[in-house]
């Protein structure tokens, strides 16, 4: 059994603090097993955690918002897929420069936690992306997709009011309501805590029943339903 986080925002995130850094992350997780590591439209900052935490299990990973405002999270096993749905992301973003003043700091950092350069795309904008093109863009990419606090603002059932048909299959809910709905729609339900500050990291955790410590293993428990929420 493998306690896990897997949203968890980095400071390249425009509307995360910007102490959510390598060696922060580290420090607030030491109970934590496995962590999902990710951005808003990219995982560019994730391979400086990687070499950080290599103690714990860390699934590389992004929250895709799409035109219709739905925040699809995106699962890889492979760091590399992960770069190349970001890059392609980077071209369905809106063409201006990121006002860091105005809209929050996107920061890179490196493994030590060191700030080594500014994001100047607009991470913190909607892709010109439709829900289901962003779905798709997951998959072929080999990843995951998940509909990231379906109840919450920016979650699919808040945006929308339904579960549109669509391959996914795994749900993020941030209450039981929530969870009482995804399972409605037969979904695998996961909780996170979607943290943007250190603080928030591990207020909401789920347990997975995994055959080894690997990204392949989680990604396989996601898929199989074999996780342990606080409400079943």
């Amino acid at each position: 059994m493998m306690k896990a986080d897997l949203h968890i925002h980095t400071c390249l995130s425009p509307c995360a603090d910007i102490t959510m850094t390598p060696d922060v992350i580290k420090e607030r997780t030491k109970k934590l097993d496995v962590l999902g590591i990710l951005d808003h439209n990219t995982s560019k900052n994730v391979k400086p955690f990687m070499k950080a935490l290599k103690d714990k299990v860390v699934v590389p990973a992004l929250e895709i918002q799409s035109v219709e405002d739905v925040h699809i999270l995106g699962f890889f096993e492979k760091l590399e897929d992960s770069l190349r749905v970001s890059e392609i992301l980077e071209n369905h973003l809106p063409n201006i420069v990121h006002d860091h003043e105005k809209f929050g700091y996107q920061l890179y950092v490196d493994e030590s936690g060191r700030f080594v350069g500014y994001e100047d795309k607009p991470l913190g904008f909607p892709t010109d992306l439709e829900l289901d093109e962003v779905v798709d863009l997951i998959l072929r990419r080999n990843g995951i997709p998940v509909f990231a606090h379906v109840e919450r603002k920016f979650g699919v059932l808040y945006q929308l009011g339904v579960f549109p048909k669509t391959p996914v299959r795994i749900a993020e809910v941030a209450s039981e309501e929530g969870y009482e709905l995804a399972k409605k729609g037969d979904f695998v339900v996961i909780t996170s805590s979607d943290a943007h500050t250190p603080e928030d990291i591990g207020r909401r955790t789920i347990w997975l029943e995994c055959d080894d410590k690997s990204v392949k293993s989680v990604l396989s428990c996601l898929l199989s339903g074999k996780v342990i929420t606080p409400w079943g």
